[in-house]
């Protein structure tokens, strides 16, 4: 009796483990019956952003395919978590979401710049996370014809409106120091589109705007005659600059230094400016998860990815949202996201300094 006693109670503990292993979505033996791992789950895409902007209208855009595309077809269900220029949302994902692949993260440069500048708010490691895929945009610095035309001579001071120093405005910061500008710069302005309206109305007389704004609202403003290209970021590709599909005709601003000054840049501020054209520009947004998450739930993300970029329609239908850019993947992603986060103390000392001296920010 009590032999039987002891095999039902054995039965009874193997049973109750494979039925905690089979509903624990965090292991890797997690599949569906035909192995998929996103069989009849949901996927939770963090955004570190209020509803409506920039990243949150990239997701969204993305979610469906990416659910389409996906083994298993989860639902991808967007969560908006803003505040702190999306400090906030990125520390809750790295923090106290599971690293069981249910969860994913979409940055943006506002994201990669704080992490990059060590800033004291900043409790997540992008190191220690995976991307899955990322998706570039560009922009353009124009000014008014008459300084276009004597850029090095102009006599009138140059004034600039942006937002804040350490966020894609820093990137047109290194891009005038490398030039030896002397440009007056006014933060705190509410976005690109004032920005541009306040070049508009002469309240600063050089500017820059991202891909589809520059499309959008600044070539009708070059076709009047009140605005002027000068150069665009540019893309950085195995360590060089090179100039953005988005603007072939346009020179990078290793080309416009070229013109100007007969020779290549180089020194400090021109590898504070690569650095951080490649996390604001080249890798604009990226969908990350977990690095701990289970193997299985990332590659099948990453397979979605890949085949979700495949569709023609994913594309053409976000014309405007992802500006005509290809996306990076795969070995592409990982050489362009480890030279984003492989920046020496050196450049990111002069970097803080250089906004501490020149723009009155302290990083901290």
């Amino acid at each position: 009796m009590n032999n039987l006693k002891s095999s039902i109670f054995t039965f009874f503990l193997i049973t109750l483990s494979i039925s905690l292993v089979a509903c624990n979505p965090g292991d890797e033996t997690a599949a569906g019956e035909d192995g998929n791992f996103y069989d009849g789950g949901d996927i939770e895409m963090l955004v570190p952003f209020g509803a409506g902007g920039g990243t949150d209208v990239f997701a969204r855009f993305i979610s469906p395919y990416l659910s389409d595309y996906t083994e298993g077809n989860p639902t991808v269900q967007v969560l908006n978590v803003p505040g702190g220029e999306s400090i906030t949302g990125t520390n809750e994902y790295a923090n106290m979401k599971e690293a069981n692949g249910l969860n994913v993260l979409t940055s943006s440069a506002s994201t990669h710049t704080p992490f990059l500048l060590s800033q004291s708010a900043v409790q997540y490691d992008l190191n220690e996370m995976e991307p899955i895929i990322g998706f570039p945009t560009g922009g353009v610095v124009y000014s008014t014809p008459e300084i276009a035309n004597g850029i090095q001579n102009t006599p009138e001071s140059l004034i600039y409106a942006g937002i804040s120093a350490t966020g894609l405005d820093l990137v047109t910061l290194l891009s005038f120091e490398v030039l030896g500008l002397d440009v007056q710069a006014n933060m705190g302005y509410e976005g690109r589109g004032p920005s541009r309206v306040a070049f508009e109305q002469g309240e600063s007389n050089i500017d820059y705007q991202t891909t589809s704004a520059y499309n959008s609202s600044v070539e009708p403003l070059i076709d009047q005659g009140i605005a002027e290209p000068l150069y665009s970021f540019g893309q950085l590709e195995g360590g060089e600059l090179v100039r953005d599909p988005a603007f072939p005709d346009l020179p990078t601003l290793k080309e416009f230094y070229e013109d100007l000054y007969g020779e290549e840049p180089s020194g400090v501020a021109w590898d504070a400016y690569k650095t951080f054209v490649t996390s604001s520009f080249t890798i604009q947004k990226v969908v990350w998860t977990h690095g701990d998450a289970p193997d299985q739930a990332k590659e099948e993300l990453e397979a979605g990815a890949e085949s979700m970029i495949a569709e023609p329609s994913f594309m053409e239908e976000g014309e405007e949202v992802l500006g005509g850019y290809e996306p990076y993947i795969g070995e592409g992603l990982n050489d362009s996201i480890s030279e984003m986060l492989n920046v020496p103390s050196e450049v990111t000392d002069w970097v803080t300094q250089f906004l501490e001296e020149q723009h009155g920010v302290t990083v901290e």
